[in-house]
């Protein structure tokens, strides 16, 4: 996705309207969005996230007891 030409033609649909109603919808679609965490990561860790959730989707895990056994090793438990 290009970024920078979708704002582009966001702006411009919105410069382009006179639906007053679309205009509030807009107006208090932006004052009711809340940040999910995710949004608050730099873009490196949005795609470090994303590729985790990749992996574990292809079943690219290790099991929590096989994580327990390792970090035990180390007196972490």
């Amino acid at each position: 996705m290009d970024l920078k030409a979708e704002k582009s033609n966001i702006l411009q649909t919105i410069m382009n309207t006179n639906d007053e109603g679309f205009i509030m919808d807009v107006k208090a679609f932006l004052s009711g969005r809340k940040l999910d965490w995710f949004d608050e990561l730099g873009n490196e860790q949005q795609k470090d996230v994303l590729e985790g959730l990749a992996e574990a989707d292809r079943g690219e895990t290790v099991p929590h007891s096989e994580v327990v056994k390792l970090f035990g090793k180390w007196g972490l438990k």
